[in-house]
């Protein structure tokens, strides 16, 4: 109501809720392409929050809405960014997901109002780490790792999750690309970044099928194989 008034509603909702009013979404919001931005918190998995409260499911949902732009901002400066964006120049619906909790190591930002792009934060010749969000330090530890094993990793970060560009990914990536995601299997990128690279040899690193259990963050991405060490371990067995 108040964006068909001309307003510019920002709806902060935890990833998990967002799930029960899916059709309002897509029926009061996105089919009508009004400019409401919702900002949705608890993005990934949470810890001790519970299983009720991981957020890995939003990428999917609000991915397949037609029309929606999905956000995944990696620091709080671009979070900032993102949102200015949203509120002062985009005239359709957008998400912007971020985590429970605070920034890590990555506080840079790439956002310039292209939400296609692709940032190169690494460059190397043997494999290719693609990722979005705050996942970005995990995989950027990886890459620490790989490099005194002697291989070569480019890094890669999309700025959205559900709009990049095919070709300009496709001259980017480099050797076997392996997607890094805080997300349930079938619900996150990989098969949309499989789609867009068909000469690749393509793996994919995710939550899996089942609901996520609580327990600490650290634990947590240890078990689904999401942290440093564990990305770093899989792709050397690949």
């Amino acid at each position: 109501g108040l964006a068909k008034q001309g307003a510019k509603p920002v709806v902060a909702i935890y990833s998990t809720f967002f799930q029960r009013s899916y059709d309002q979404i897509m029926q009061d919001i996105a089919l009508l392409r009004l400019p409401v931005v919702l900002a949705v918190d608890r993005a990934g998995m949470v810890g001790e929050d519970g299983p009720t409260h991981h957020g890995v499911f939003d990428v999917g949902f609000l991915s397949q809405i037609p029309g929606m732009t999905v956000l995944c901002p990696a620091s709080h400066q671009e979070l900032k960014d993102m949102l200015r964006w949203a509120v002062n120049d985009c005239a359709g619906p957008v998400a912007i997901r971020y985590p429970r909790g605070g920034e890590g190591s990555y506080q840079n930002s790439a956002f310039a109002g292209d939400v296609s792009a692709i940032e190169v934060i690494r460059e190397g010749n043997d494999l290719t780490l693609i990722t979005y969000g705050t996942e970005i330090n995990e995989v950027l530890k990886a890459a620490d790792l790989l490099e005194s094993n002697g291989i070569q990793v480019q890094v890669l970060r999309l700025l959205s999750a559900n709009r990049f560009e095919q070709n300009s990914l496709a001259k980017l990536v480099r050797g076997t690309v392996i997607m890094v995601e805080e997300a349930a299997a079938g619900s996150g990128m990989k098969e949309r970044i499989g789609w867009a690279l068909p000469n690749s040899r393509i793996f994919g690193i995710d939550l899996g099928e089942n609901f996520i259990p609580h327990g600490d963050m650290t634990s947590l991405l240890h078990k689904y194989g999401l942290d440093g060490e564990s990305i770093a371990k899989f792709a050397r067995e690949v």
